[in-house]
């Protein structure tokens, strides 16, 4: 069972917590990672839940060796991984992004393909069966003995999963970034990466530099410009939007977390199609980086309204 701890708090207390846990020796060599809530705690109430996994797999995850080392891929430092990257496109090397797709339209790898699926629970690099399948499958024709296969996902745990599938498939050369994007971004800057980073809280998005506030560096081997976000595009309108940002739509049924730009977000009140405007749980247009609040503030709100027209 993979367990998980995310907590924000003053820097220093947060700190004095880590330095605690590891003078405990079976978190000695834990890897910790930071990031800044930019508008207050990052997490302002406790929750503790209970999931049998971290990563959830169409089959589930039970079956697989994951506590097998030798059949998950190896790791590589942040500064290995920068040097893999720079030379992929002299070699007979892939690079996989095992994330949910809308992760990957906010920022990822240059030279890594965006996930064929939405949710990493379907994914399927390496198991194509059908024709269609296969074209957008970059593994369906691949040596497996002799192609370098380089993995990563935000922090680590979605690669050492699939991985073991992958090793288990027969495929030999599998590496992947040890402590995933954030890690690397703390440690090496925005070199090799477009856009933003997707966080699963209310931020939603951070860019690079929340990583690594002091590293000046410039992207380099970027085609784009490292200002350019050409790649990311409005779920509704396919124009190109200026904030690497998902917000959910409006429509409470649905709540579809996407990409839009301001014009579509004032056209369609915040959802993110037509029929979704006339539903009956309709919750106000998000002004700026904000998250929504649950249903019933919104209808408590809309009662008093009411009462005081």
């Amino acid at each position: 069972m993979n367990k998980g701890l995310m907590l924000s708090g003053p820097s220093k207390d947060a700190l004095a917590y880590v330095e605690w846990l590891r003078e405990d020796f079976r978190f000695s060599d834990i890897l910790v990672q930071i990031s800044p809530a930019l508008n207050g705690h990052a997490f302002p109430k406790l929750k503790l839940r209970y999931k049998p996994s971290l990563v959830q797999l169409e089959g589930g995850i039970s079956h697989l060796p994951l506590l097998d080392p030798t059949m998950r891929a190896t790791p590589l430092a942040p500064s290995e991984w920068r040097k893999r990257l720079k030379e992929v496109h002299d070699s007979n090397c892939v690079v996989l992004d095992v994330r949910n797709g809308y992760e990957w339209d906010i920022g990822h790898f240059h030279g890594a393909q965006r996930p064929d699926v939405d949710c990493f629970r379907s994914t399927s690099f390496g198991e194509s069966d059908s024709e269609e399948a296969i074209a957008s499958d970059p593994l369906a024709n691949v040596d497996k003995e002799k192609t370098n296969i380089l993995m990563y996902c935000t922090g680590g745990i979605r690669c050492d999963v699939y991985s073991t599938i992958l090793r288990q498939r027969g495929f030999q050369n599998l590496y992947t970034l040890k402590g995933g994007v954030s890690h690397y971004l703390q440690n090496e800057g925005p070199v090799e990466w477009v856009g933003n980073l997707f966080v699963f809280d209310d931020r939603l998005s951070l860019p690079p530099s929340a990583y690594n506030p002091e590293d000046t560096t410039v992207p380099s081997s970027n085609p784009q410009g490292c200002k350019n976000i050409l790649f990311a595009n409005c779920y509704i309108c396919g124009s190109q939007v200026s904030e690497l940002r998902h917000r959910n739509c409006a429509n409470i049924d649905c709540n579809l977390l996407f990409l839009c730009c301001m014009e579509c977000v004032k056209d369609l009140k915040g959802c993110c199609c037509p029929q979704c405007t006339t539903a009956p749980r309709l919750r106000p247009v998000l002004p700026g980086n904000q998250r929504y609040k649950k249903w019933y503030m919104y209808r408590e709100l809309e009662v008093q309204n009411e009462l005081a027209v």
